[in-house]
């Protein structure tokens, strides 16, 4: 069965025994991360993930109201929870014009907080995004990686769709070969309201009449596009992405587990790594290394998620030799080591 993390709640406020007291509250339902500034806050946010924050409005240098203006105004932006002792009604409708999800005077009550918090989380889970369908774990990341940061997305096990109430306004079904299409056909009908993207490894896919947009798996472009299109309000800027970056990412996607150097993916797709490095910063914003080192870690994430395998196999799947090298590129990626991601996962079903 697959289990989801346990939520990752950020408590900003600049006084200790506060950050403490949060801490205490919400350790038996959350997992928390602390910072006492504005400009810790915002860097953490940047680089992490985190479920939900707790911002106390005076911060000193960068007050909580300009943390609010600061936030990526992204989809994946999450939900900001006051808790200040300020009691100006002015200064709460300003935080929720800024857009704070909830306000929290201190001293608070107890379970007070875990019920606020749990209640934006509830609102988020409502939140409609982009449900990517694969048994290949690396086939659909490239698309993961191009939306997480403009639209919820969520990506599944075949098995696990089938059992999904996501509330998907696109799904992207992956085609590994012919006998995929009988198992993903149901997918369809479950979630009526979305619109349906088979990406296929091979020239052919659902027969003419079956619902759906077919794009081969090596044009990211045209998936991209397709979604684009198929968003409307929830719509992503719009990028060009040379056949050289997608012929290089087609690359990584196949040596997920054996991996080449960029000077070796360069090669193959006929390119300098000079070239290459720099028109994976301009498409993507990161060098094609870190590109590669970020794929690499999304497969593992949902090894971690789904499977039981032991750290040493992870690490081999993913192209690392040994636990510790994992942990290493784990952590500059997602802020936590693998093995805690993992225990995180017994958190919620």
């Amino acid at each position: 069965m697959t289990r989801a993390p346990r939520p990752t709640v950020l408590s900003v406020d600049d006084e200790a025994g506060i950050r403490e007291a949060i801490c205490l509250d919400l350790e038996n339902d959350f997992d928390v991360v602390t910072a006492e500034g504005g400009p810790e806050a915002l860097e953490l946010l940047a680089r992490h993930h985190v479920d939900a924050v707790l911002l106390d409005l005076r911060l000193g240098a960068m007050d909580g109201e300009e943390v609010l203006r600061r936030l990526p105004t992204t989809r994946p932006r999450p939900p900001v929870i006051v808790v200040t002792v300020v009691r100006e009604p002015k200064t709460v409708v300003e935080c929720i014009k800024l857009g704070a999800a909830d306000y929290v005077t201190k001293p608070w009550e107890r379970g007070e907080l875990v019920t606020a918090i749990r209640r934006s989380l509830r609102e988020v889970e409502a939140v409609p995004g982009v449900l990517l369908v694969s048994d290949d774990l690396a086939a659909l990341v490239p698309v993961q990686l191009a939306l997480e940061s403009h639209v919820r997305v969520v990506t599944m096990s075949v098995a696990a769709a089938a059992e999904s109430n996501f509330p998907a306004l696109v799904m992207v079904l992956h085609l590994s070969n012919h006998a995929a299409i009988s198992a993903l056909g149901g997918l369809p009908g479950r979630f009526p309201r979305a619109a349906v993207i088979w990406v296929s490894d091979y020239a052919s896919g659902p027969q003419d009449g079956d619902q759906g947009f077919l794009t081969p798996r090596n044009r990211l472009d045209l998936t991209l596009d397709r979604i684009n299109k198929l968003l409307g309000d929830y719509t992503m800027p719009r990028r060009q992405l040379p056949g050289t970056v997608m012929a290089a990412v087609d690359v990584m996607v196949r040596h997920c587990s054996a991996p080449l150097t960029i000077a070796e993916i360069a090669n193959e797709v006929g390119a300098s790594d000079d070239h290459l490095t720099r028109v994976f910063r301009e498409v993507f914003g990161l060098p094609a290394g870190s590109y590669y080192t970020r794929l690499r870690i999304a497969v593992a994430c949902r090894l971690l998620q789904q499977t039981g395998e032991k750290m040493e196999d992870v690490a081999s799947q993913v192209g690392y030799s040994g636990a510790a090298n994992l942990s290493r590129a784990f952590k500059e990626v997602t802020g936590v080591r693998p093995g805690e991601f993992r225990r995180r996962q017994l958190g919620r079903d």
